[in-house]
């Protein structure tokens, strides 16, 4: 969708006019008597109003851009394609920009309920250079304001606005309750850096600066079915190297070809042309990545096939990922190890403990279209807090790992001074058309604490 109002200006130039859907543009053609008819979006329609879809969005028919005619339609957002002459923009993070911005931009600017949809829309495209009051933190450490102008860029991005605007409004309602009638001194919209003195790794996508100067950040999500859990994953390569010790790093490297091992020693010994392929391919010689062996993987599975293997699959992919598993979870199995896993979670769910910072503690923001958005504590659980942040690995206990030895999931167990702790954790691979690199990715959804 597009942003729709009668006031629009893109690259400095007005342009109310807009591409409509053909079903809408052949009623107007038959009932006006013309063809290539422009439609003008309008505050008002003047004269008849000769087609209704139901919508709210007026639209004056124009002959030209100059000549206007006495009718007028009320369509819906659907029914309008694009602004009239321009190409239409695509952008990927375009939906959680706009929700994530209009989350503090409501906070400072007040909407009424009803109608605030088309409001906010008309006002980014009629207020243009004036600044919304959201502070904009780039990586070099500068702040600049978000003018109505960004704002009326980020919208017309997005292919889903009016429910992302409509996210932004009810996440400012929840952020306003969690504050508890706090007042707040500054709002600040983070896709790039950070507020001054907060740390650049905090996940925080908007972060509210009280009037007593404390900081508090919230990350953004959209709901997407019952899952509403915050999440901590990566490559796990990428995982074991984010403290920067070399002997876990060393662990897990060896944990990862040694798993390629086991997979050769289970292919059947019948298939003579598949092991002697594998016997001739380095696996150690390729880069610890998620995608940087798509080639070569795409070699062996042609050589698979040829002797009725699948080697993405049954062949071979699915024995080397459980074998990764498996030395995961024997690795892990050690108090040692198990701490610097849980440490590295804390780095990246909290921040590097190494580093100081002004705190800014976070909550995990989950938008609803319907409803009010829900916030879920996250960083203030000191339990949770001070099970990734352990010191000493004598107080992790009763650690257990239990696998069904064919899944890619599996769950650790342990105990921390008298609190149960279970961790769901899941390796795979994330390639789309098939497994392309030897460091597959690891994701957990969090600690139950019991």
């Amino acid at each position: 969708m597009v942003t729709v109002s009668p006031y629009y200006k893109q690259k400095n130039e007005f342009n109310p006019f807009y591409t409509v859907v053909k079903t809408v543009d052949d009623k107007v053609s038959k009932i006006v008597g013309f063809k290539n008819s422009l439609y003008k979006n309008v505050d008002n329609g003047v004269g008849k109003q000769i087609v209704d879809t139901n919508g709210k969005f007026l639209f004056q028919i124009y002959r030209s851009k100059k000549l206007s005619t006495n009718s007028y339609i009320s369509i819906r957002k659907k029914d309008i394609i694009g602004h009239l002459g321009m190409k239409a923009r695509k952008d990927t993070t375009a939906s959680s920009n706009v929700n994530e911005f209009l989350s503090v931009f409501f906070l400072i600017n007040k909407y009424k309920p009803d109608g605030f949809v088309k409001k906010v829309e008309d006002d980014s495209c009629k207020l243009m250079e004036k600044n919304t009051g959201v502070l904009n933190p780039g990586k070099d450490g500068e702040l600049s304001q978000v003018t109505y102008k960004q704002l009326c860029d980020l919208i017309d991005k997005d292919e889903t606005a009016e429910r992302d605007i409509e996210i932004g409004y009810n996440n400012s309602i929840a952020v306003k309750k969690d504050l508890k009638n706090q007042s707040i001194k500054q709002v600040y919209w983070c896709p790039r850096g950070k507020p001054p003195g907060v740390s650049p790794k905090n996940p925080s996508d908007v972060v509210v600066q009280l009037s007593n100067n404390d900081y508090i950040g919230y990350s953004n999500k959209i709901s997407e079915g019952t899952d509403q859990t915050p999440k901590f994953n990566t490559n796990m390569y990428a995982y074991f190297g984010k403290l920067e010790n070399p002997q876990q790093l060393k662990s897990v490297i060896n944990i990862i070809d040694t798993a390629w091992d086991q997979a050769v020693t289970q292919i059947p010994k019948t298939k003579k042309l598949v092991i002697g392929a594998l016997k001739a391919f380095d696996i150690r010689g390729e880069k610890y990545s998620e995608s940087a062996s798509k080639a070569s993987f795409g070699e062996l599975a042609t050589i698979f096939q040829s002797q009725g293997l699948k080697f993405y699959a049954d062949g071979f992919y699915y024995n080397y990922r459980n074998n990764v598993i498996k030395n995961l979870g024997k690795h892990l199995l050690k108090s040692d190890n198990l701490m610097y896993f849980l440490n590295t979670i804390y780095f990246y769910t909290y921040d590097d403990p190494r580093v100081k910072s002004t705190p800014c503690p976070y909550k995990l923001l989950i938008g609803k279209r319907d409803g009010e958005s829900i916030i879920k504590d996250v960083s203030s659980n000191a339990d949770l807090r001070n099970i990734l942040a352990v010191k000493k690995s004598s107080q992790l206990s009763k650690i257990n790992f239990n696998y069904n030895g064919s899944a890619q999931s599996f769950e650790l167990n342990f105990s921390w001074k008298d609190y149960k702790v279970a961790m769901p954790i899941t390796c795979r691979t994330r390639a789309a058309g098939g497994w392309s690199g030897k460091s597959l990715f690891m994701t957990t959804p969090g600690l139950k604490i019991t």
